[in-house]
């Protein structure tokens, strides 16, 4: 047992980005598997040799800098994705707008005309035009269609 804990003494050991290229890995062997091309499953060593590399690694402040970079641009990407599929979602009842100062999003509902609205990151206060202000009586006299289920 002392030989194993002095041998993983002061090593990088298993980060965000080593079980992401073992991951990546993992995938590559199973789409060349189905897509029958068993020779191309050798270019999946590529990342498990950099991830055991990285894990086995005593240069602990690169391997830090190297998982600090891939988480940033990791979190950065997965924050498009989502407001991606945010404005999608809600597309038909609410308005997405950026913030003139800090460039944040803000959502805000549709069809209530011009309104104020203050960004949550920023606190500058922007004049936004939803669209048109729907009243009781437009929503009555819009016709009704029926649903076919």
């Amino acid at each position: 047992m002392e030989k194993k804990d002095r041998f993983f003494n002061e090593r990088n050991g298993a980060d965000a980005l080593s079980c992401f290229l073992i991951g990546v890995a993992f995938f590559l062997v199973i789409l060349f598997l189905i897509a029958r091309w068993n020779y191309l499953t050798l270019i999946a060593l590529i990342p498990i040799g950099s991830a055991i590399y990285r894990i086995l690694s005593k240069d602990l402040e690169k391997r830090e800098k190297e998982n600090a970079a891939f988480v940033g641009f990791f979190r950065s990407f997965s924050g498009r994705c989502r407001l991606t599929r945010d404005r999608v979602r809600d597309r038909k009842t609410h308005v997405y707008f950026r913030c003139g100062c800090c460039e944040r999003w803000i959502r805000v509902e549709r069809g209530q005309g011009e309104v104020e609205v203050t960004c949550p990151g920023c606190h500058t206060i922007s004049r936004l035009d939803t669209g048109t202000v729907k009243t009781k009586e437009d929503e009555a006299e819009e016709p009704q269609t029926a649903r076919r289920g």
